[in-house]
C-alpha cells in the first residue's frame, strides 16, 4: 500500500549498457535505496546491478533486446505508462539523458553523456543516432520536470544544443569506488617508478591518444638531447621514461592506427599497450606512476582522472571537457592540440619534484570531494523535496 506523500521512484537502468554508466547509476542508487522505495526497470542479464540490490529495491523486468537503443525506445513508448502506474511510482528517473513520452508523473534525468554533442566524438556511420539523439536531448530540456547534470560542462552543453535553459536543474557529480579509495590510503607509501605516465580510458578515438604519444615523443626527444640533471633531481634517464596506456579499444582501427604510430616515432620499448585490465591493477597503475594524462575532447566527467588523483597522481589532461571543472588545481590542463604545451606540462611535473609535490598534494586535497554521499546529496534533496 502507497502511504500519503510517500516518494516511490521507477529507476530505468535499460540505457545503462558499459561500465562508466553502471558505476554512475549504482554510486547514486545507493544513497537513493537508503532514503526511498524504488523500482528499478532491468534486464535478466543485468547481473551485476541485479546481485548489488538484490532484495533493496523492487525490480521490472524487460527484454534483452533493449540493450538496442531503438529497441528500447519503441519498449518504452509502449510500455513505461502501465509500469509507473503498477508500481505506484510518484518520479521517474533515467540515467539515460533523455525523458520519456507518454509519461505522467514527474520525470528526474540525469544527463551525462555527451558524445551526440560533439562533433569529434561522433563516427560517420552514427550521424543518424546522433541527430535523434540531439532532438531527444532538445526535447528533454522542455519536458523534464529537473535536469541533473554530471557537471557544469554536462548543463552548458545541454543548454547550446537547446538554445534554452532547463525548468529546473542540477549539478551531482560522480564519485569513485570505495575499494579505490580504501587502496589508495593502503598505498600512499608505494614508490613511484620514476618518468612513468599513465593514460587511462576506454580507448576511442575522440579520446585523442595520438596527442599523447606525440607530446611523450616530444619529451623523450628533448631528454635525449640534454644531458643536464633535473633542477630538483627528479629527473629520470631516457631510458625510463614510459608510457602506459590501459583500457580497452572499442575501435581495433584506431588502435592499429596508434601502434603503427608508435612504431614510426621509435617508441616501441617505451609505449606499452595494457588493454582492460584488472581493477586492483588499474589502482597499482596510479599509485606507480608519475603523471596521469589523457587528452579527451569529450568526457562529461572524469573518472579515471579522479581515481588517479586519489593515489596523489597530478594529471596533465584536457581543456576542452569536464575534466578542468572536476580536478581543479590538482592537474595541468591544455590544448588537445597543442602538442608542445602538452610536453612542457609533463616536463614540469616530472622534471621538478617541488612542482610534483606541490600538484601532489592538491590532486589529493580535490580528490576528497567526490564520495558518494556528498555527490549524491543535491539528488536526494531534490526528491526529499518534492515529496
Amino acid at each position: 500500500m502507497v502511504m500519503h506523500n510517500e516518494t516511490i521512484i521507477l529507476v530505468n537502468a535499460l540505457s545503462v549498457t558499459h561500465q562508466s554508466g553502471a558505476h554512475v547509476l549504482g554510486g547514486h542508487l545507493d544513497q537513493l535505496a537508503t532514503a526511498f522505495r524504488i523500482t528499478v526497470i532491468a534486464r535478466s542479464s543485468m547481473t551485476a546491478l541485479r546481485e548489488r540490490f538484490a532484495r533493496r529495491v523492487e525490480w521490472v523486468g524487460a527484454p534483452e533486446n533493449t540493450v538496442h537503443w531503438l529497441r528500447r525506445s519503441a519498449w518504452e513508448y509502449k510500455n513505461l505508462q502501465a509500469v509507473a502506474a503498477r508500481s505506484g511510482a510518484t518520479h521517474y528517473f533515467t540515467p539515460s539523458g533523455i525523458a520519456a513520452s507518454r509519461l505522467s508523473i514527474p520525470q528526474v534525468v540525469l544527463c551525462q553523456n555527451p558524445w551526440a554533442l560533439v562533433p569529434s566524438a561522433r563516427r560517420r556511420k552514427d550521424c543518424l543516432k546522433a541527430w535523434l539523439q540531439r532532438r531527444a536531448y532538445h526535447n528533454t530540456m522542455r519536458e523534464a520536470e529537473v535536469m541533473v547534470f554530471n557537471s557544469k560542462y554536462m548543463q552548458q552543453a545541454y543548454r547550446a544544443n537547446a538554445g534554452f535553459e532547463e525548468k529546473r536543474g542540477i549539478i551531482a557529480y560522480q564519485a569513485a569506488e570505495e575499494e579505490t579509495r580504501q587502496r589508495a590510503q593502503e598505498w600512499k607509501d608505494t614508490p613511484r617508478v620514476p618518468g612513468q605516465i599513465c593514460c587511462v580510458s576506454a580507448m576511442a578515438p575522440h579520446k585523442n591518444v595520438e596527442a599523447v604519444v606525440l607530446a611523450f615523443k616530444k619529451r623523450v626527444r628533448a631528454e635525449s638531447t640534454s644531458s643536464a640533471p633535473g633542477t630538483s633531481g627528479l629527473r629520470p634517464p631516457t631510458s625510463q621514461l614510459s608510457l602506459h596506456l590501459v583500457g580497452s579499444w572499442p575501435d581495433d582501427g584506431y588502435q592499429q592506427k596508434i601502434r603503427a604510430l608508435v612504431s614510426e616515432l621509435g617508441l616501441s620499448e617505451q609505449v606499452h599497450f595494457h588493454g582492460f585490465v584488472s581493477r586492483e591493477a588499474l589502482d597499482r597503475m596510479y599509485a606507480e606512476s608519475q603523471v596521469f594524462c589523457l587528452m579527451s575532447r569529450c568526457e562529461s566527467f572524469g573518472i579515471p582522472a579522479i581515481e588517479a588523483q586519489l593515489f596523489g597522481t597530478p594529471v596533465v589532461c584536457s581543456t576542452a571537457c569536464a575534466v578542468p571543472e572536476i580536478c581543479g588545481e590538482g592537474g595541468l590542463f591544455c590544448d588537445p592540440d597543442d602538442i608542445d604545451g602538452i610536453a612542457e606540462a609533463l616536463s614540469s611535473l616530472l622534471e621538478d619534484s617541488d612542482v610534483w609535490r606541490a600538484r601532489s598534494e592538491l590532486a589529493l586535497r580535490n580528490a576528497d570531494r567526490f564520495h558518494w554521499q556528498a555527490c549524491s546529496k543535491p539528488l536526494v534533496e531534490l526528491f526529499r523535496g518534492s515529496a
